[in-house]
């Protein structure tokens, strides 16, 4: 039996239960302003549109977190 590989699409979530999967990461105010700024700071490829909904693909935002540098 070969092992079950995970969907790329179960990476995908609204953007508005990031802080209910990862509230260790954001609280919904501070996940908000993020996701108003994400073309400034970092995230923003890990959004996507689909019609007038908005979604984060959960494995990009790990990676622009990572790749965030403080200043």
């Amino acid at each position: 039996m070969q092992p079950q590989s995970l969907n790329p699409l179960d990476n995908i979530v609204p953007y508005r239960s990031i802080p209910d999967k990862f509230p260790h990461l954001y609280s919904k105010k501070s996940w908000d302003w993020a996701a108003k700024q994400r073309h400034h700071n970092g995230l923003g490829k890990a959004f996507r549109k689909v019609g007038k909904h908005l979604f984060v693909n959960t494995t990009v935002l790990a990676e622009c977190i990572n790749n965030q540098i403080e200043k």
